[in-house]
Order: structure tokens, then C-alpha cells, then sequence
């Protein structure tokens, strides 16, 4: 059996699946007694090869679990990142700032991915009481962590919990605003898993997601035009606009805007940022007045353009430094917009705080997997 095909073979089936990840997010790996392949930061699901994978010595990555860092943040992460550097084989691959969790779950397989479904249950109001509801003792859930070394030791902790309690370890984590892990011995019994989990949230949505099937704005393009001369004054970007039911729900009002406003998961700070701009005028002129003096104010604040601009009725703009760019902002802040319609059926969204934002917004690994993509 060759262990690494089947690890290159179930990265790409839910890499290729915009419900399970989109873009760089999410991750992968296989380990045996001596070594651990898990995705190197920068490398994509979808595509992935035998080298988008770095290998590691697990003697040395056990060692991190006992091992004290410095209490502050940034420090502590520096220290962390250097000693998976030290731990990894293949000096030509940064491994995943999960890897530690990875190593962490005995079980030869795990997939870590940020599908939608999932992620409407962990990222609503009542995500842990429907879990429980949902699942029972038979998934161990996580309260938001912030991700790197804090979030292993937490895992790694309430595993150790889960074991005591249940005689061995959760086949399923869940974690709040983040995502989910699945373990198994092989790869079949992965998919089982996931396919398991899914559809119990699938069959607890009350309201399923608008069609998305494009709708046009007349006056996209004028508009379009203009906003792209005002962006282009800080910096050569390129636009994307799509428009469906969906983005029209929350385009619609201010009421609706306030439930995507603010991000749900490091992901969605990763590649749109965690501030985006709304404009309700309805009329072109007054449309393109006040993106003017919000694209400024925004400039002037954050000091780069804005990834995201929602217009009542034209839709979602997207401002990137190139196509792929474009595509991969319409997609994140698409996915966002189903988490939110669908947490809806378990008590309504609920984003991440200020601190846990400013956390990833400043994050260097998480600087480093964005110039990656």
C-alpha cells in the first residue's frame, strides 16, 4: 500500500471541493512511528504533490510538548517556528503551524479542513449546546483557541480528557470559529466520517442557502469603472464582481450587512482582511460619492486597499492584485456569507473578537501562508 499516494489522493478529493476549503486553507498528513508528513505552509490542497508535503522527525516534535516557551505571543511563536524548522527533514518546506496537533493524534490519518457546513454550526451563537445536541459525547469540541502553539496545548489537553473519559481518542474535533479534524487509520474511513458528520448538519439546517444563480446590475459596469479608478490611486489592483440572491440578502440593508462585518475565521482575515466596506445609496451618483470617501478613509486608516466593497443591488466587489486574487476574495467572502445564512439555524452567527482578530492580523505565519497563495 502506498500510505503517501493515499494521503496525496484525500488531500486532493476535498481540496478540489469549494464546501470542504478554499484556497490555501485547511491541511493534511500521515505518520508512522518515526516520521510525519503533514502540507507545507504555501501549498495547496488541490494541487498537491508528494513535495507540497514536509517531512518531519516526531522525536524531535515531541519534544515541543514539554518543552516552555516564553509567555509573550510573538516571542513564543518565533521559538515555536524555529523548533519545527528543527524538527523538519526537508529543510525546503515549512510545515503547517498545525503540525504539532497532527503529531499530537495517534491515529495514521488526519484531515483538517473548514467546510461550510461545518463551519455554519462552530461559528453561530450556539455552536457547542448543538453540538452536543447534534453529536453527543461522540465529537470532542474546542472553544476558539488562538491557532499555533496555544490551540495543540489546548487540543492536546482535552484529548487526553476525551481518552480518560471514553477509553480513546475522538475520531472528530470541532473547533469554534475554525474548523474541523477528522483521524482514522486509513483514508475510506475518512470520508465515512466526514460524510457522517455532514450530513447530521445538513439535516439540522432550517433554511437551506439561496440560489446562486448571477444576477446583473445594469449599471455595473460605469460603476465598476469608476471604483477601479479610485483604488488604482493607491497601487495597480484588478476587480471582480459577482452578484446572486445570497449576496443580495446581505447587501440589502444595514441589518443584514452587521451579520458579515466582521470575520468568523482566521481564514477569512487571511485573504479579505477583517474591515470591508458597505455602500446602501442606490443611485450611481451617490453610490460613487461615497465609495470615494470610503475607499480614502479606508486607505488612510489601514493603509492599503480594501479587499471587499458590498453595493446594494450591484453585489460584491472584490479588489485584488490580480485575477486569481480576485477569485480566491469572491470565494472566502462567499463562503462567509453561507456560514452566516445557515448559522442562522443554530442560534445566528457569531464572529471572532477583536483580540482574536488582531491575533491573526499580525500573526507572521499567517503573513507568510497569504504571499504564498
Amino acid at each position: 500500500m502506498n500510505v503517501i499516494q493515499d494521503l496525496i489522493d484525500i488531500s486532493r478529493f476535498y481540496g478540489n471541493d469549494k464546501r470542504y476549503v478554499i484556497a490555501g486553507g485547511g491541511n493534511t498528513s500521515y505518520k508512522n512511528a518515526e516520521k510525519l508528513w503533514v502540507k507545507a505552509s504555501g501549498h495547496l490542497l488541490s494541487t498537491i504533490c508528494e513535495d507540497g508535503f514536509a517531512l518531519l522527525d516526531r522525536k524531535k516534535l515531541q519534544v515541543m510538548s514539554s518543552k516552555m516557551y516564553s509567555i509573550h505571543p510573538a516571542t513564543r511563536e518565533e521559538e515555536v517556528k524555529n523548533d519545527l524548522a528543527d524538527a523538519c527533514i526537508t529543510k525546503d518546506r515549512r510545515p503547517s503551524v498545525e503540525t504539532s496537533m497532527h503529531n499530537s493524534i495517534s491515529a495514521a490519518f488526519v484531515v483538517h479542513l473548514h467546510p461550510t457546513l461545518v463551519n455554519a454550526l462552530m461559528c453561530s451563537q450556539n455552536a457547542e449546546t448543538q453540538t452536543q445536541k447534534l453529536f453527543g459525547d461522540k465529537v470532542l469540541y474546542i472553544p476558539y483557541t488562538d491557532p499555533g502553539y496555544v490551540l495543540f496545548k489546548e487540543m492536546e489537553q482535552r484529548v487526553e480528557h476525551f481518552k480518560k473519559k471514553n477509553g480513546k481518542e475522538p475520531e472528530v474535533t470541532l473547533l469554534q470559529n475554525h474548523g474541523i479534524f477528522v483521524c482514522a487509520n486509513n483514508i475510506e474511513q475518512i470520508q465515512k466520517i466526514y460524510d457522517d458528520v455532514l450530513s447530521k448538519i445538513e439535516q439540522a439546517i432550517v433554511e437551506p442557502l439561496p440560489s446562486d444563480k448571477e444576477i446583473v446590475c445594469t449599471s455595473k459596469n460605469d460603476i465598476v469603472e469608476a471604483i477601479s479608478k479610485m483604488v488604482n490611486n493607491q497601487g495597480q489592483k484588478m476587480l471582480k464582481v459577482v452578484n446572486n440572491e445570497l449576496i443580495q440578502h446581505f447587501s440589502n440593508s444595514e441589518e443584514n450587512f452587521a451579520k458579515i462585518s466582521r470575520p468568523f475565521t482566521p481564514d477569512i482575515i487571511v485573504y479579505c482582511k477583517s474591515t470591508y466596506i458597505y455602500i446602501a445609496q442606490e443611485n450611481t451618483g451617490d453610490i460613487l460619492q461615497q465609495a470615494e470617501k470610503d475607499i480614502k478613509a479606508y486607505f488612510g486608516k489601514y493603509g492599503h486597499t480594501p479587499k471587499v466593497i458590498l453595493i446594494k443591488n450591484l453585489g460584491l466587489i472584490a479588489v485584488g492584485d490580480s485575477a486569481k486574487d480576485c477569485d480566491i476574495i469572491c470565494d472566502v467572502y462567499s463562503d462567509m456569507m453561507k456560514i452566516a445564512y445557515l448559522a442562522q439555524s443554530f442560534g445566528g452567527e457569531h464572529s471572532m473578537t477583536d483580540a482574536q482578530i488582531d491575533f491573526i492580523d499580525n500573526w507572521e505565519v499567517e503573513n507568510y501562508r497569504r504571499q504564498k497563495i
